[in-house]
């Protein structure tokens, strides 16, 4: 803790004490001096992480002087919290709806889960002066955990921007074919090793060991390797696909193995899902992190509920591996995810893009040159070593977050061979596992889409200020305004005049559209 007691002020206010002898708040006229606080806020910003609680009161006034703020105040520990709550002011500011008060350890996951550019536009971030002079080396970690956390949601953002729109096609399209299957129940053998298939240059290396150990591996192909694997004379058990974007649909083409599972987030392309199908019904929906999906979960689920996938920074071996451990395998073998180039090849042999560069090499441009330019398209590092080895800043971020992954899930691992083992310390299954998607009305859902669309144009037209409507919304989001968020980021990243609420009211019209 790094609060030693309290003191009284001259007009008796409760001041905390630091460990160093000096306090959080003048000891005369700890109001007054709360006044000026935040002067100097950018008012655009409609979210304020504020650093240091003590007795509350600089976080009072401004709450006051910004009601449409939403404020996370960080304090140290929880421990530190829960002394400065004995403080009238504190317990008055804990109350307030648009007050969030976490310890400083939280303010990584504080801000990836209510900081929405969207809602907010951009992030005030102040200290007090006297809780960051007595705690200089705890303000520099929660700063540097404050910029990680902005890194990662203006990478999110830029992503909304860019598949906004097609993400929101493909899950109507995809709630559509969900609520025409009808109880099919789907066995997975997790009796067996997972070898989940990513599609690596090392899988050429690597596939014999899948060849000779075929019966005893349940094969989780991601959709870029499961035409390596068909290529290689095995059927896949399982695909999983997350990629909404057209280009996915070439994985499946000429391929019609009705005993294989297809595992689909609902962002999945609807083309591929369509395409597949038409031969099985072997298919089982993901609900992902878009927030139409937990929509859709809310007002069209009748019984069950989805299985929800971890995909980290959205990369399909990770929603593979975690599809291994939802289905309970105890050991998952990965395969072909080298996260960097490695024998100057991007991809094993076999994938989509070996059959697209062959059909349009002449003379002057090869396949070769075509799979040497896609390694060279981002600044790279080129490894010494038998494997030749080429990096790049992205490569690295997701096997960074592939390990975060394996560690958040307790799981030990180990890399040998150019094969990742996963091993759980729980007991090996007994018993397959079942699966069964969820039942949707999809009729249902369209009512209450219908409904609550109406709603929220009614609400927004009777607004005369969109800045102030933008920041009601900011306060109080309703769901249906949450679910929006991506394809809401998608029109106004194309259409630069529009405003918040503008956009809102396209992204209703443009849903409307689309049902």
């Amino acid at each position: 803790m790094i609060y030693s007691e309290l003191v009284k002020s001259k007009d008796d206010l409760d001041i905390p004490v630091f460990l160093n002898g000096r306090t959080m708040h003048s000891k005369y006229d700890p109001l007054k001096e709360a006044s000026s606080f935040g002067n100097e806020l950018n008012q655009d910003s409609k979210f304020t992480v504020i650093v240091g609680l003590g007795g509350g009161y600089h976080i009072d006034h401004f709450a006051d002087k910004y009601p449409d703020n939403f404020i996370v105040a960080v304090e140290n520990s929880d421990e530190d919290i829960a002394f400065l709550s004995k403080i009238e002011c504190v317990k008055k500011i804990s109350a307030y709806e648009n007050v969030k008060i976490i310890a400083a350890e939280d303010i990584f996951e504080t801000i990836l889960k209510n900081y929405l550019p969207q809602f907010y536009g951009g992030i005030n971030i102040l200290f007090n002066r006297a809780w960051h002079d007595a705690n200089p080396e705890a303000s520099k970690k929660i700063t540097d955990d404050i910029n990680a956390a902005l890194k990662m949601c203006s990478r999110d953002y830029s992503v909304q921007c860019h598949f906004g729109l097609i993400w929101q096609k493909n899950i109507l399209k995809n709630l559509k074919v969900l609520s025409e299957l009808r109880g099919k129940k789907i066995f997975i053998d997790a009796r067996k090793t997972a070898a989940v298939i990513a599609a690596g240059p090392s899988l050429d290396k690597t596939i014999d060991v899948l060849k000779k150990n075929r019966d005893s591996y349940y094969i989780i192909a991601t959709d870029t390797a499961y035409s390596v694997i068909e290529s290689n004379g095995m059927a896949c058990d399982a695909v999983v696909s997350i990629d909404g974007q057209n280009i996915s649909h070439k994985h499946f083409i000429g391929r019609n193995n009705s005993e294989t599972v297809f595992v689909f987030d609902l962002q999945a392309n609807g083309s591929a899902v369509n395409y597949v199908k038409n031969f099985t019904d072997n298919i089982i929906f993901t609900k992902s992190g878009h927030p139409f999906c937990e929509y859709a979960s809310l007002n069209g689920v009748t019984e069950g509920k989805f299985l929800s996938l971890e995909s980290g920074a959205g990369t399909v071996t990770i929603a593979a591996a975690d599809f291994a451990l939802k289905c309970g395998f105890s050991k998952i073998e990965v395969f072909g995810a080298d996260f960097s180039y490695l024998f100057n090849k991007p991809y094993a042999k076999g994938t989509y893009l070996d059959c697209l560069y062959r059909m349009k090499e002449d003379k002057k441009t090869n396949a070769e040159k075509k799979f040497t330019d896609l390694i060279y398209r981002t600044p790279v590092r080129k490894i010494k070593s038998e494997l030749m080895q080429i990096k790049n800043d992205v490569l690295d971020s997701y096997r960074e977050t592939f390990i975060e992954w394996i560690k958040n899930h307790g799981l030990k691992f180990d890399y040998t061979n150019l094969v990742y083992s996963i091993c759980s310390e729980n007991k090996k299954n007994d018993c397959p596992f079942t699966f069964e998607n969820p039942a949707f009305d999809y009729e249902k859902f369209l009512r209450v889409l219908g409904v609550n669309s109406a709603e929220i144009i009614e609400k927004l037209s009777g607004q005369e200020s969109e800045t102030v409507t933008a920041a009601q919304i900011a306060l109080n989001p309703d769901n249906l305004t949450v679910a929006l968020l991506p394809l809401t980021a998608y029109l106004r990243a194309n259409d630069k005049k529009l405003t918040f609420v503008s956009g809102i009211k396209l992204a209703l019209s443009k849903i409307l559209e689309y049902t």
